[in-house]
């Protein structure tokens, strides 16, 4: 038997690419029904907002301090040292702000929180000795201040500090000792030359007081409490003209409860009632917890012989001033009840007893007596 060499065997047809067809179509049929998310379109996520670091309300508290937006800048500190509490810096912010705004017990109340937080901190326990210096603390303030100084003894702040502190207890000469140091650090030092022109003032030199007070003026022109430490050495020469502008001038700077106080009192005090009682509406409708500028509302109202206002407001200054009411408030307020109408002479007698308290020998008040026995 020959073999036919022509001859190719048949090969069996191979039906796996059937199978893999079906597969294909089955998948892309699935995706097709059922679009996994990847496949589909997806809306846009907003991108998440990052929280803010206490280093950047820290800046914006200090853009609303230059602008005189006082009560944004403390919103702003306060925030970054929620977002820090260890760090006493924002703390000391407050506290100087406060100082510059005439709220002794809130600036006082940081400086303790920012020497609690950091008792080797410089700026804080010059902050905290200032604070107590203001409310006649003295000796714990000497302490913080030397403490402060034991750490940097070249310390411009501190030095110009304890000047204040000894002005304020009378021994003029180490003050002046200590102000002359820190302007020897720094001859710009606007807290030092600050510090300069009262010890003048104390001394009744008001007119080196006031070049001083300019002096700093020229280096700080956004301080407001500056322009009302000027305005009061132009008040103590009867120099209303000049006084009533450097009043103005610090509400230019920043529109406080302060500073419109500071304008309303000095137009009180230059005989202008009128719009004297205007100036220290405004600085109540701005703070209505503010005592100086209720007790100085109250003045006013009773020297326009507005008597029904007169008496709650002085009764709400005394209130929130406590022992830092002047006499004429309470004899004032006395009057003021004999005189409106209805008369209360049994609330107009508990204030006069009140004046009488401080000064036995007190005109308005023995006469409001005989008015009301």
């Amino acid at each position: 038997m020959y073999l036919d060499r022509d001859y190719t065997p048949r090969r069996r047809k191979n039906r796996n690419w059937f199978w893999w067809i079906a597969l294909i179509g089955f998948i892309g049929s699935y995706f097709y029904m059922r679009q996994p998310e990847w496949l589909t379109s997806q809306p846009l996520q907003p991108t998440p907002t990052p929280t803010r670091s206490a280093l950047s309300w820290q800046a914006e508290a200090e853009i609303h301090h230059k602008t005189g937006d006082y009560a944004a800048a403390i919103a702003a500190y306060q925030r970054a040292a929620q977002l820090e509490p260890e760090n006493p810096d924002p703390l000391v912010a407050q506290a100087e702000m406060y100082m510059t705004d005439r709220r002794i017990s809130h600036a006082y109340e940081l400086a303790a929180q920012a020497v609690a937080v950091s008792p080797e901190n410089v700026p804080a326990l010059n902050i905290y000795a200032r604070t107590l210096d203001w409310r006649g603390e003295y000796e714990t303030a000497i302490n913080a201040a030397f403490d402060a100084l034991d750490l940097q003894p070249e310390n411009p702040t501190t030095l110009a500090i304890l000047g204040e502190i000894y002005s304020d207890v009378g021994n003029w000469s180490r003050a002046q000792d200590y102000i002359d140091q820190a302007l020897a650090v720094d001859p710009r030092h606007v807290l030092a030359l600050r510090n300069q022109a009262v010890l003048y003032e104390l001394q009744g030199d008001y007119e080196r007081a006031i070049d001083i007070f300019k002096q700093a003026i020229a280096i700080a022109p956004d301080a407001p409490d500056l322009y009302i430490e000027l305005g009061r050495q132009y008040q103590a020469l009867n120099d209303w003209d000049n006084a009533l502008a450097s009043y103005n001038a610090a509400v230019d700077v920043a529109a406080t409860a302060v500073t419109l106080d500071a304008l309303g009192w000095g137009l009180y005090l230059s005989n202008d009632t009128l719009q004297a009682q205007r100036e220290l509406r405004k600085a109540v409708e701005l703070d209505p917890e503010y005592g100086p500028a209720l007790a100085h509302l109250g003045m006013a109202y009773y020297a326009r012989r507005n008597y029904e206002e007169a008496a709650p407001t002085l009764e709400k200054a005394v209130a929130i001033l406590g022992d830092e009411s002047r006499i004429e408030y309470y004899y004032s307020l006395g009057l003021a009840y004999i005189y409106k109408k209805p008369e209360e002479c049994d609330k107009a007698q508990l204030w006069l007893l009140k004046a009488l308290e401080i000064e036995p020998e007190t005109g308005p008040a023995l006469e409001g007596l005989g008015l009301c026995p």
